[in-house]
């Protein structure tokens, strides 16, 4: 049994070395390195405003940072809807208050955003289920 693990089906399966998985890691944050470039260079290239962007980028670090605690509720369409929902608000508040206050506005704002999202989520579909990752 040494050298092997057992999943969460109860079957036995053998351990992947640390090498593997420090390689794993460094290329999927490579990849992820690449893509924002990437991205800020087809958009230049397409004449898109880097603002679109930003918001882009914004509202896909909302997914894993606020919707981590709630993602065995993704199942439900009505939760799905709200999450989508509050997640284009997050991003339009990001570029709005970026573009026409600063970023000295942008904490106190967010917070208030925030506070407004989790109470909502809080008073429809009840606490997250678990505290985040462990």
């Amino acid at each position: 049994m040494c050298g092997s693990t057992v999943n969460a089906a109860g079957e036995e399966r053998k351990k992947r070395s640390k090498a593997l998985d420090f390689l794993l890691l460094l290329v999927a944050s490579l990849c992820v390195a690449a893509t924002i470039p990437a991205a800020f260079f087809v958009a230049k290239k397409h004449h898109i405003n880097p603002g679109w962007m930003f918001g882009a980028f914004a509202a896909v670090l909302f997914f894993p940072v606020v919707g981590w605690g709630y993602r065995s509720k993704f199942r439900s369409a009505a939760f799905l809807a709200f999450f989508l929902s509050w997640t284009l608000v997050h991003a339009a508040v990001f570029v709005l208050v970026l573009d026409y206050l600063g970023l000295f506005y942008y904490p106190p704002i967010v917070v208030v955003e925030l506070w407004i999202g989790y109470m909502i989520a809080i008073w429809q579909f009840g606490p997250p289920p678990d505290r985040g990752i462990r």
